[in-house]
């Protein structure tokens, strides 16, 4: 089987291991970085809205295809976009990333399709590994066994960062970019713009490409000006 990550769903900047702002997850990362491809286990990663969980994943990816695995990535808030029959033959993948699993959890189809791909993935030795908004304990399943397998393997609570973490990490995304980005724009973003850092780094992109575009300097007024 060649390599995959589900093409249509890739992320709008560049996610691995050594662009992401650990701080207090270090441990976490350092597993997943180190030990999950080795190990098989299954894992299950959660945290509120923006901590980080989508890069963590598609950096295990990007990972994997690194190492010549097979892997897929599959963002499933955005399950309306297919059906829970793309989780046939999974266990031909080597690592399946499942992100916000929570979202499609009450729905027996998927339920089911999501069982039944776990089973055959730790039958195969492969890699299973999801995130959700909440613990194992916290999930809304209408299969008791699926909510019990997800507790089997890894279980980690991925903490949220603080602001000075947040700025911390908006300048090393800007720094690898070679962007000009003062204090005082990360500061603006943070009063008038999501805090959510997924989002804060998808902007700071946009940014970019309007700045080259426009030739402009990145500054307050140039940012209000393309969030208006």
């Amino acid at each position: 089987m060649t390599q995959l990550v589900l093409r249509g769903l890739q992320p709008q900047f560049h996610r691995s291991f050594e662009n992401f702002y650990a701080e207090q997850n270090q441990a976490i990362v350092d597993y997943l970085r180190e030990e999950a491809l080795q190990q098989k286990s299954s894992v299950y990663l959660w945290g509120n809205s923006g901590c980080g969980l989508s890069h963590l994943l598609q950096a295990l990816c990007e990972k994997a295809l690194r190492l010549h695995k097979t892997a897929m990535y599959l963002p499933l808030k955005e399950s309306s976009d297919y059906t829970p029959e793309i989780l046939a033959d999974v266990e031909q993948i080597d690592v399946l990333c499942l992100d916000d699993i929570d979202t499609v959890l009450g729905q027996a189809l998927w339920e089911e399709a999501l069982f039944d791909a776990y089973n055959r993935l730790q039958a195969s030795d492969k890699l299973w590994i999801c995130s959700a908004k909440t613990s194992v304990r916290g999930l809304n399943c209408l299969l008791p066994d699926l909510q019990s397998r997800l507790s089997w393997g890894q279980v980690f609570h991925i903490e949220p960062l603080s602001e000075a973490e947040t700025i911390a990490a908006l300048q090393l995304h800007a720094k690898e970019r070679s962007l000009i980005v003062g204090d005082e724009v990360i500061h603006f973003l943070l009063n008038h713009y999501q805090r959510d850092l997924s989002a804060l780094l998808i902007f700071l992109e946009k940014l970019d490409a309007v700045s080259l575009a426009e030739k402009k300097r990145i500054t307050v007024p140039f940012v209000k000006e393309v969030l208006e």
